[in-house]
């Protein structure tokens, strides 16, 4: 039980990190007193498509501002800055509510990856992830993880729900977008 001021400080520091595999290297969770926040266990979704390259998959994954015209849970995409392999990405989802977020994005072209961390947002309080591109046959394996925490004023235990459940409805229409999108550029 908490009922001091240096306790509630200290547990707003609370920091629980979970290692994954190589792909995003660490997860958070934080408490805060405006709400509850949650943080997911990484989703890790593989998919393999038959006759794309795996460079193809890859641009348009990096081709972050054409979002909204290809994933149709984005509503606005625009890359505010580019350094060094890493761009910094504003985007806006239309839940229940606009739910706003940026992301900084590592794009590495010679080992067709991405991974990206959370930089600031209103209701998403942390979003870490990887997507990864690799020649399998004729065609490209695709792995993408996510972690996603958000922070409202619910039982955490509704809130994982809710969360897992948009997260992992999400993905297989991410899927078909992304194949949709690589075949109409392949041509």
């Amino acid at each position: 039980m908490i009922n001091s001021g240096a306790d509630t400080t200290a547990m707003r520091q609370i920091r629980s990190e979970v290692r994954v595999h190589n792909l995003t290297p660490t997860y958070t969770k934080r408490a805060t007193p405006q709400g509850m926040t949650t943080a997911l266990e990484p989703v890790r979704r593989s998919q393999s498509f038959a006759g794309l390259s795996p460079r193809i998959l890859y641009d348009v994954v990096v081709d972050f501002e054409s979002y909204p015209t290809f994933f149709k849970e984005i509503q606005s995409a625009k890359v505010v800055s580019r350094q060094e392999g890493v761009v910094r990405a504003d985007f806006k989802v239309p839940l229940m509510l606009p739910v706003r977020y940026v992301l900084d994005l590592l794009c590495n072209p010679e080992n067709l990856t991405v991974k990206w961390t959370f930089v600031e947002g209103d209701i998403v309080t942390d979003n870490q992830g990887a997507w990864a591109f690799t020649a399998e046959g004729t065609g490209t394996r695709v792995d993408y993880e996510v972690s996603l925490s958000v922070k409202a004023p619910v039982p955490g235990f509704v809130l994982r729900k809710i969360t897992d459940t948009l997260v992992s409805a999400s993905l297989p229409g991410m899927f078909r977008a992304l194949e949709a999108e690589a075949r109409k550029r392949k041509v």
